[in-house]
């Protein structure tokens, strides 16, 4: 076993692409707004539900809803406490608005429970991180969502989307509706802010917004770097008003002679093509 592990982490037994492998930069995967609804759509039991709701609303990991008790969930101050969390560390958690009346009436369902997800198996009085996890993955399967990805070191199949990822999408979608980066990192518990900052490359939403205007003002280069007087320039208020039909755009194109006629041909060929249904 000693000569395993060493002989794993020795980069030189490692062929090129997996060295690559190894040092690229990764970022997490997060649910986005279709993502995620197409998800809780095809979640059919109750339990696995909430689990997943207040996974995403409080950001938590799966072991600390598993373990989670009510009486460290505070409806009248809005607020939770995770005992004994990662690294053996403890936690206060805000509960949005929106989750208090559904979290009551689950409180009402499960009123003679101790945790929040009540134990199905004998000896447990919660419901497992395995079972949750198994549960999760039949939802993620219904809503073609189990998308594999690469394999890891020990050869298991990895998926693009699990249980985690709700923490993940948590996050990003916090940071993407202006919440400072500080706060953040305080909601989601990462020892150090650069954690956090890895989620700031998902969506930059200042990126988005600087490329759609671009893309959406298709004269403002040409206008910066073409003469004011030559046959482009004159031209600019036909184009300006056409500028929204693709045809009327690849004919402009052949006639600076930005592209060919058989590439305008090809062009004009594909737009023309009725869509399948």
């Amino acid at each position: 076993m000693v000569w395993a592990q060493q002989n794993y982490h020795n980069t030189g037994n490692l062929s090129k692409t997996q060295e690559k492998k190894r040092k690229r930069k990764r970022f997490p995967n997060v649910f986005f707004k279709n993502e995620i609804t197409e998800l809780f759509d095809n979640i059919e039991d109750l339990k696995t539900m909430m689990a997943s709701f207040l996974a995403f609303f409080c950001a938590l990991r799966n072991s600390e809803v598993c373990k989670l008790k009510w009486q460290d969930i505070d409806l009248e101050n809005k607020r939770l406490k995770v005992v004994d969390g990662k690294n053996h560390k403890d936690g206060f958690i805000p509960i949005s608005s929106v989750c208090i009346p559904i979290l009551r009436k689950w409180r009402q369902i499960n009123s003679e429970s101790e945790y929040f997800l009540s134990g199905e198996a004998k000896g447990l009085p919660f419901l497992s991180s395995h079972a949750l996890l198994e549960r999760f993955k039949v939802a993620l399967s219904r809503a073609n969502l189990d998308i594999p990805t690469e394999k890891n070191a020990g050869g298991n199949q990895q998926h693009q989307y699990k249980f985690h990822t709700l923490r993940h999408s948590r996050c990003t979608h916090l940071l993407n509706n202006g919440v400072p980066i500080q706060k953040v990192q305080h909601f989601m518990r990462h020892d150090k802010i650069e954690t956090t900052m890895h989620y700031t490359w998902i969506l930059d939403t200042e990126l988005n917004k600087m490329v759609e205007k671009v893309d959406t003002s298709p004269m403002k280069m040409y206008q910066e770097i073409m003469p004011e007087n030559n046959q482009f320039t004159q031209t600019q208020t036909i184009v300006q008003q056409e500028h929204s039909n693709p045809i009327e755009i690849a004919k402009r194109r052949l006639a600076f002679g930005e592209i060919s006629p058989r590439e305008f041909k090809r062009i004009v060929g594909v737009l023309q093509t009725p869509l399948s249904v």
